[in-house]
């Protein structure tokens, strides 16, 4: 990739877990798939993070990768 980009559409917090939900957009750095060099791909997917003393210590991520 020669750039990526997070957009959090919704998150929620209780405790020391937080559920994201973020789309990110990849900038390819060379062709991948019949997708030229700066050509993008896309993903929907759901972050569900827990925390102690202020790190996160557990991250579980479900990706959905837009169609090619």
């Amino acid at each position: 990739m020669s750039s990526q980009t997070y957009q959090i559409r919704n998150a929620l917090a209780s405790g020391d877990q937080v559920a994201l939900e973020i789309d990110w957009t990849g900038t390819l750095a060379m062709p991948f798939q019949g997708i030229p060099i700066g050509g993008q791909l896309r993903a929907h997917f759901a972050a569900f993070l827990e925390f102690k003393n202020g790190k996160i210590i557990c991250q579980r991520n479900y990706d959905c990768y837009e169609p090619l």
